[in-house]
């Protein structure tokens, strides 16, 4: 499982901020007191500046941020330094580089490597601490809600020898679209033509395909050259159900895709409802 995060570049990482003293007089004070712990408006006019980011944006991301950070503690998230190596090597790999290649790299754009370490090391503990929550709200999902999925979705569970299909091919897959809306429409820039197929003597994808696509229904459109194609399920040879067990997995991962960056937002959602906020001054 895969959770989609915003990871900033060894570039952004290292960016510096000079702030002359004209814009000084400008962001003295605090904005607003989050759980006792304060944010400056320095503090949301460095951000913005550095991330090309208005400042309410900017405040929200802080405010998120010490969120993050009481919420660490609380759990006692750590990261150990060979795990911040770990990663850096890892960040050295995907760009072709060895890792004393990459950080010769970072110093030759003026990056303090302990800095960037350190904002390594804090992202390290984000990600930790997003890692628990997903787990705890998957574990959240019972068997009740598995089974009615795989009860209600057969079709995706059942493998068969063959297919009959009626295959739709066009280069405008709008026509396509437009014609699984309505089945009684023509489209002159539609080809069709009837087919059969052996699931052991097709490619593997279209087999799950067709599998997964319930009989008198059409199949999502794919992508095949340079054409769409869609294709219509009339009949299935000796289809064959997969237990519910053996399908619990898939369907687990199924029901979470898309769930994790949902789970995450309504976490914290409910920490700053929760939270004591005491705003001083708006940016």
């Amino acid at each position: 499982m895969k959770i989609k995060l915003k990871v900033l570049t060894f570039v952004t990482l290292g960016a510096t901020l000079l702030l002359s003293p004209a814009n000084a007089g400008t962001v003295d004070g605090i904005s607003l007191i989050i759980n006792k712990e304060p944010i400056t408006l320095y503090d949301v006019f460095k951000y913005s500046q550095r991330f090309n980011l208005s400042k309410k944006e900017a405040l929200d991301i802080l405010v998120q941020q010490k969120l993050e950070e009481s919420e660490i503690k609380k759990l006692g998230i750590n990261i150990e330094n060979f795990e911040v190596d770990q990663y850096i090597e890892k960040l050295a790999a995907n760009n072709s580089m060895s890792q004393t290649d990459f950080i010769a790299m970072l110093k030759s754009k003026n990056i303090d490597i302990y800095e960037y370490k350190d904002e390594l090391k804090n992202k390290l503990k984000r990600d930790k601490l997003y890692q628990k929550i997903v787990n705890t709200k998957l574990q959240q999902m019972g068997d009740g809600e598995l089974k009615a999925y795989y009860n209600e979705n057969l079709h995706e569970f059942s493998q068969a020898s063959g297919f009959d299909v009626t295959i739709y091919t066009s280069a405008n897959q709008e026509s396509l679209i437009a014609l699984r809306q309505n089945p009684m429409s023509t489209f002159k820039d539609v080809e069709l033509k009837e087919g059969s197929f052996q699931a052991g003597k097709v490619d593997a994808n279209l087999a799950t395909l067709l599998n997964k696509t319930a009989t008198n229904t059409f199949s999502t459109i794919v992508k095949s050259d340079q054409n769409y194609v869609m294709f219509y399920v009339k009949n299935k040879h000796n289809a064959q159900t997969v237990s519910f067990d053996d399908a619990k997995n898939y369907i687990q991962a199924k029901l979470s895709e898309g769930k994790e960056q949902k789970a995450i937002q309504e976490y914290f959602e409910k920490l700053k409802s929760s939270a004591n906020i005491k705003v001083v001054r708006l940016p």
